[in-house]
């Protein structure tokens, strides 16, 4: 209400000045009103017990810990925002599908799912991890590939199973961050956590209506 009481105040202060040359306040008046521009959830999630599980048998996520990062991230923001009531932990469907998988025999999703209790995987493929896209430049690019499978009835429900698409391709990619960062170990891995934690948030923001953010904004380290 207050902020609608801001929009009518300005817009009454903008008729009394359209005898006077005009009011430019038009436009920030409709923002105050509308609140700033917003995404739509991709997906509505069953409020069913999910773990998120990070494949990445390509090793492009170094340090490894940081997978339980971004899968940790995207969990917790799923529950702070109640679109679900009860998250499993993502290192336990790491476990399962380290010690299950054997000879190059890759365990089924709704399988992992089943051994940790869950009804539903959001299953997030790694293709693309690292502080720069061509070896020099200091800006860490993320790119994934997830889908949301029911455990249950073992399909995949997002996108869902008619789409052409297979998955929704997640891609994060930083503005720019202090050089210097980039030039020590320490640095680097400070840079990488912090795309880990963007990572696992965009993740989580498919499943939510949020404000938009700029492209290009999504990560700036200092």
């Amino acid at each position: 209400m207050k902020r609608m009481r801001l929009g009518v105040i300005a817009l009454v202060m903008c008729g009394g000045l359209v005898g006077a040359g005009g009011c430019n306040v038009i436009g920030p008046a409709a923002y105050i009103i509308d609140g700033p521009p917003s995404t739509e959830a991709r997906h509505e999630l069953a409020d069913v017990p999910t773990v998120v599980f990070i494949d990445d048998r390509s090793n492009v996520v170094n340090p490894i810990s940081l997978r339980r990062v971004i899968a940790d991230k995207a969990s917790e923001n799923l529950m702070i925002q109640e679109i679900l009531t009860k998250t499993i932990s993502p290192q336990d469907a790491m476990v399962v599908a380290a010690q299950r998988e054997r000879n190059s025999q890759i365990l089924p999703i709704e399988e992992i799912g089943k051994f940790v209790g869950a009804k539903q995987v959001i299953y997030v493929e790694m293709a693309q991890f690292q502080t720069t896209a061509d070896g020099y430049t200091p800006r860490p690019i993320a790119s994934c590939r997830v889908r949301v499978i029911d455990v249950e009835n073992r399909k995949r429900v997002f996108p869902p199973a008619e789409s052409p698409v297979q998955a929704q391709v997640v891609n994060v990619a930083a503005r720019e961050f202090s050089p210097e960062l980039f030039r020590t170990r320490a640095g680097r891995l400070k840079v990488l956590e912090g795309l880990a934690i963007e990572t696992g948030d965009r993740i989580a923001k498919l499943f939510y209506k949020h404000e938009t953010k700029e492209l290009g904004k999504n990560l700036v380290a200092p």
